[in-house]
């Protein structure tokens, strides 16, 4: 982000709050300092946002919101199951590259401690996306793109393989999430599930 001050007063303060949040945590991040970093008065936060609690699930949930929306708007889109999930891992390192401080900061809630910001289901939410890419491998499977083979462990090599080039990408800069990246390892993983 170049100049925050340019966004809109509503994405100026997701903007900061993630900032200060990504940099202090949650509990430690006062409604005062995003508004200073923010440049917006504490009734603009609270119009938009009604708390700084509203402000955190405003920030998570709507990103898995519109992560997931995109994500079903990707899967409908017309192709084979192989395009499917190449679209699916073009998608997850594209989030990841734009997003790395968001990206950073939704990993981070995965092994704070769950006192460290509102309860949030983080399960629910993963295992949402994780079925809808689960639903996708089983019609391969219904269409005869893809041998018969075990979802659960599928999915635990292809979310497993996205997770861990995205992490490697959060903690130490490389892969880099590029597309060719992407499509490179969803062929690797499909040859062993694909009729021969």
């Amino acid at each position: 982000m170049n100049d925050p001050l340019a966004l809109r007063s509503s994405d100026r303060i997701l903007y900061e709050a993630l900032q200060l949040f990504s940099q202090k945590g949650y509990d430690a991040t006062s409604v005062r300092e995003i508004c200073e970093a923010a440049a917006i008065t504490k009734p603009t936060l609270y119009h938009f946002y009604g708390s700084k609690e509203g402000l955190y699930r405003a920030l998570v949930e709507g990103t898995f919101d519109q992560f997931r929306a995109t994500l079903v708007a990707v899967l409908a889109e017309r192709g084979t199951v192989a395009q499917k999930l190449c679209r699916v891992a073009r998608l997850y390192f594209e989030v990841a590259h734009e997003s790395r401080g968001l990206m950073q900061f939704l990993f981070s809630l995965v092994h704070n401690p769950p006192s460290s910001a509102p309860p949030t289901d983080i399960p629910r939410l993963y295992e949402d996306i994780v079925g809808l890419v689960a639903a996708e491998v089983d019609q391969g499977v219904a269409r005869g793109e893809l041998r018969p083979g075990p979802t659960e462990l599928r999915m635990l090599v292809f979310m497993g393989t996205l997770g861990e080039a995205v992490v490697g990408y959060l903690v130490a800069g490389r892969p880099v999430p590029t597309a060719e990246l992407a499509d490179r390892l969803v062929d690797t993983i499909l040859q062993d599930w694909q009729h021969t």
